[in-house]
């Protein structure tokens, strides 16, 4: 039979994320109480909570004050989420970031990447999704921060659903003894029960402990919706093979129904109705069991019923009618059951395939190993019977061989080791060799570039101004207007090839340090009049000490996206972000464009991955048709 625990996910970490986000580092009365008011509205009135961190948004931009700035885009992203607007959510939680890091509020920062790692993971983005929450938890490390609760449960999370149970455990785990050291009493809720659920088989003395801290927490937050699931959860833990102990599991049963008319939720009834039929089934009263169970089934419509519980208690139910000896109403819920089986991806069938092969290889190596156990069992018998003449020649011969075997498996490992020398030596020389070619291409693109601003400097430039100087000439007496209009489109002309030679030129980005060269990109850009242009460094100086090489490199790299956004994108507003925290630089380039597929990459693409490589830089791209597209550039220092 299978009975149903209430699983513990991501909608307690938005619970915990609403509750304890605004704790102010610095107070400002006007703000704060629109904060108060915000939180206050964020279960029952989201609308309400929308209106009232704008107002916060509003009044700080309106005083210039980051810290608070940066709240305000946060909680408005956070909303969106509630309501279901990713598109807008992530739009806000992306915004917040460099002004949280221009204002050291470290816990907004936290808070982005982690809510932004929910969203990746909700579009089963799981590598991008795991990257963010592990920056999180890198942040609130490094600040001592409380927020590394949510980073730990979200990875717990995560892998969870992966069902990779060892690395869920590990982190869950990490969390319990993190909230308990702090005394983060609400925090602790989530880890509790995940373990319970987790341990419930494998160990059940410690899921009991589990389980029965989180419903201490539940009671002393006097939090009765936790109370109600961790009441289910005991209820099936004691009913388990693993420790059955039917009359504690009926106790939590109505501990769980009392707490179900104080809270009003009549769908809270099918846990407690479908539970207690297996308590029944259990003690082999078949008939109160399909009592409880069409209890179940009469709430089993509402929407707020997962699909996999009512799969399973189609299944109960087609059991215990069986058990009860009505086979043709054990028919029906059977043909229910496999309707519903069939409705839902094959996800669940490929593992119990899976499962029936690997039982099948276990099946088939113990065959071999009780073979091979005879076997020896046979040659055992064997040699007593000729133990006594020749137990000197076999201990003789045994040496030998023993000897020949060491020696072998030492020469075997001694080759083994060469050979894995010499492949990582050929890895590293050809990897050194793609290094030089790269950096040789891109500096023979950089001389080709240089070249070509030089021609266009001194050769084009020059007979432009030479034709100017010219119709000048032959202007002073005709005064003919056509001709002065043609001086000016030339003088425009002129203009333009200089800037398009200084942009190309070596010894011009030599001259200059990043951040001016960035502010000359976005000054040639507004002059084009094609996007808002907005760039953000923080701190001023995060770009000072960059090498030459690197300076060089990463203006290309940036040159080149913003050139690609120009051609392709279509977008009216573009943000370019640099955030340094010690030796590690994050940029963001965003744009609200018409996005491109990622099967797409031409040969811009390619060229900055050549550069990336010489300087070590990492690039990750999201992009969405008609959506926009975002790009993120890690790069240590």
């Amino acid at each position: 039979m299978v009975y149903l625990l209430f699983m513990m996910k991501h909608f307690i970490l938005f619970c915990l994320l609403s509750s304890v986000f605004f704790m102010a580092q610095k107070k400002d009365t006007e703000i704060e109480d629109f904060l108060t008011k915000y939180r206050r509205n964020l279960i029952t009135d989201l609308d309400s909570s929308v209106y009232y961190i704008n107002k916060v948004k509003i009044i700080s931009e309106r005083k210039g004050d980051n810290f608070y700035l940066s709240k305000g885009l946060y909680g408005l992203g956070y909303c969106f989420y509630q309501k279901g607007d990713i598109e807008k959510a992530q739009y806000y939680i992306k915004k917040s970031i460099p002004v949280a890091f221009r204002s050291d509020n470290f816990q907004t920062q936290a808070l982005a990447y982690n809510q932004l790692g929910l969203i990746e993971n909700n579009k089963s983005n799981y590598q991008l999704a795991i990257q963010l929450f592990l920056k999180s938890l890198k942040i609130s490390e490094k600040r001592e921060l409380n927020e590394k609760s949510f980073a730990l449960k979200n990875l717990g999370n995560l892998f969870l659903s992966q069902n990779d149970t060892i690395q869920a455990i590990q982190y869950f785990q990490e969390d319990y003894r993190f909230t308990k050291e702090k005394n983060l009493i609400s925090e602790q809720f989530g880890s509790s029960n995940n373990l319970g659920m987790i341990l419930r088989k494998k160990n059940p003395d410690s899921a009991l402990m589990y389980f029965t801290d989180a419903l201490s927490i539940a009671r002393q937050l006097d939090q009765k919706k936790w109370q109600y699931d961790i009441h289910i959860n005991l209820a099936v833990f004691f009913m388990g093979d693993h420790r059955k102990n039917l009359a504690a599991a009926l106790s939590h049963l109505k501990a769980a129904k009392i707490l179900i008319e104080e809270i009003g939720d009549s769908s809270l009834n099918f846990l407690y109705y479908y539970n207690l039929g297996g308590y029944h089934y259990k003690k082999r009263q078949y008939s109160e069991a399909i009592t409880y169970y069409l209890k179940a089934e009469k709430i089993a419509d509402n929407p707020a019923i997962p699909l996999d519980y009512k799969i399973s208690l189609m299944d109960d139910l087609n059991t215990v009618f069986s058990k009860n000896g009505d086979y043709k109403e054990a028919y029906q819920y059977l043909k229910i059951y496999n309707k519903l089986n069939d409705s839902v991806f094959s996800v669940e069938k490929n593992r119990n395939i899976n499962e029936i092969i690997t039982r099948y290889e276990v099946d088939k190596k113990n065959s071999q190993i009780k073979l091979l156990n005879q076997q020896k069992e046979l040659q055992a018998k064997k040699n007593k019977l000729v133990i006594v003449t020749s137990l000197l020649s076999i201990f003789i011969l045994t040496g030998f061989l023993y000897f020949g075997y060491k020696r072998a498996q030492f020469l075997k490992k001694i080759r083994l080791q060469e050979n894995i020398n010499h492949q990582q030596e050929k890895e590293r020389l050809l990897r050194e060799q793609e290094l030089k070619e790269m950096t040789a291409l891109v500096k023979g693109q950089d001389i080709e570039r240089n070249r070509i601003a030089k021609d266009l400097h001194d050769g084009v430039a020059g007979d432009l101004a030479g034709i100017k100087l010219l119709l000048a000439k032959e202007n002073a007496d005709l005064n003919n207007k056509n001709l002065d209009k043609i001086q000016d489109n030339i003088s425009n002309l002129f203009q333009e090839i200089r800037e398009i030679s200084h942009n190309l030129s070596i010894n011009n980005l030599r001259d200059k340090n990043l951040k001016d060269l960035l502010l000359d990109l976005k000054t040639i850009y507004e002059q084009r009049n094609e996007f808002s242009f907005y760039l953000y460094i923080y701190p001023e100086n995060a770009l000072d000490d960059l090498s030459e090489i690197k300076k060089i490199n990463l203006y290309r790299i940036l040159q080149e996206l913003l050139n690609n956004i120009s051609r392709h994108a279509k977008a009216t507003e573009v943000e370019l972000s640099v955030n340094r925290d010690l030796n590690d630089i994050n940029i963001f380039i965003t744009d609200n464009g018409v996005g491109f597929s990622m099967n797409e990459k031409g040969v811009g693409l390619k060229n900055i991955q050549d550069r990336l490589e010489i300087i070590s830089g990492e690039i990750n791209i999201q992009s969405t048709k008609d959506k926009g597209t975002t790009v993120i550039i890690d790069l240590k220092q």
